[in-house]
């Protein structure tokens, strides 16, 4: 998304600490329409004055860490990265796609060592204090979700509370003052799999991106196909029901509004489920999941999102024109 989008989604998740957006602005005594016109992405000061209000509405200096740890907003680039096949892969996706949508190079680099891996961050010391602990609280626990935890943190700014506090919610050590603002991991865990890996919904949003002017994204955000492809992928890694109002809440819209928008680009809801399912389907028999031995068909099948192997053996001649066992014994001699 582009940094506006950006600012627009940390904003929103105001609402997890119990505060309107719109309130805040007001009690700052700013004009309703700041919040849409793109004034707080391009004034960071401006936005650092509204989170500071907002902490103290709160009551809550970690504030920035505590909407992280809250967060329902999922915008292009949180997609794009878990459509990717690894955690390195991810990584450097969100690098180059936060550099290119946010007109910032080098905004997020990634440098790949021996034993260890680091995130850095490269943000101005006018951007807020808050806004950098969301980014960075984020960034930690997606990697610690993907198995990936991190070692220990670094931030250029001063702690808000005591470095304690900030180490019990990130789990790990954490230290301030310190000349770059980063994430540190191991390196072998850059080639963990990510169980929500989706190439084709990588490719389209990816696309979006590459295709969109520079620091604008206006493509990838009304592609509601590449991210219900990718949001359906990422239900089927959690073994969540495949429901279509469930699924459009999570981009931001309703059903019917999902409805329209998939409409519009050709396709329906059912027909995205059923190609992500199939191309899942088609790696699992393909032993393409990150593990050596190859999965039992029933869990396959669970993982693909049926209730059971005839469902998916139904399924199976339906895209395959064959058995489950077939397509596998095929991909084991191609």
């Amino acid at each position: 998304m582009s940094l506006d989008g950006a600012v627009r989604v940390l904003l929103a998740e105001l609402t997890t600490v119990g505060l309107d957006p719109r309130a805040v602005c007001a009690a700052e005594g700013l004009p309703q329409a700041t919040l849409d016109d793109g004034t707080l992405a391009r004034e960071p000061r401006l936005l650092a004055r509204v989170l500071e209000r907002a902490q103290r509405m709160a009551a809550e200096p970690l504030l920035g860490l505590r909407m992280a740890e809250r967060a329902r907003g999922r915008g292009v680039l949180a997609y794009l990265t878990r459509a990717q096949r690894t955690v390195g892969d991810a990584l450097e996706a969100f690098a180059r796609a936060a550099a290119r949508s946010w007109g910032m190079p080098d905004v997020v680099q990634v440098e790949r060592g021996e034993r260890t891996a680091v995130v850095r961050f490269a943000l101005g010391d006018e951007v807020s204090r808050h806004a950098v602990e969301y980014l960075v609280g984020r960034t930690a626990i997606a990697l610690r979700r993907d198995g990936a935890p991190p070692l220990r943190i670094a931030f250029r700014h001063a702690p808000g509370v005591s470095p304690r506090v900030y180490e019990e919610a990130l789990r790990c050590p954490v230290s301030f003052r310190q000349p770059a603002t980063e994430v540190v991991l191991r390196a072998t865990d850059l080639a963990r799999p990510l169980r929500a890996a989706n190439p084709e919904a990588a490719a389209l949003l990816r696309a979006a991106i590459d295709e969109a002017p520079s620091a604008s994204v206006a493509a990838a955000r009304t592609s509601a196909r590449a991210r219900l492809t990718t949001a359906v992928g990422d239900a089927l890694a959690r073994g969540a029901r495949l429901d279509r109002e469930t699924l459009a809440r999570s981009l931001g819209m309703s059903g019917k509004t999902l409805a329209r928008r998939l409409a519009a680009e050709g396709v329906s809801y059912r027909d995205v489920v059923d190609e992500v399912r199939r191309t899942l389907a088609c790696r699992l028999l393909a032993n393409e999941h990150g593990a050596g031995a190859p999965l039992p068909l029933g869990e396959i099948a669970l993982r693909v999102g049926f209730a059971d192997l005839a469902a998916f053996g139904k399924a199976c001649r339906r895209w395959f024109g064959t058995s489950p066992s077939a397509v596998r014994a095929m991909r084991r001699v191609g």
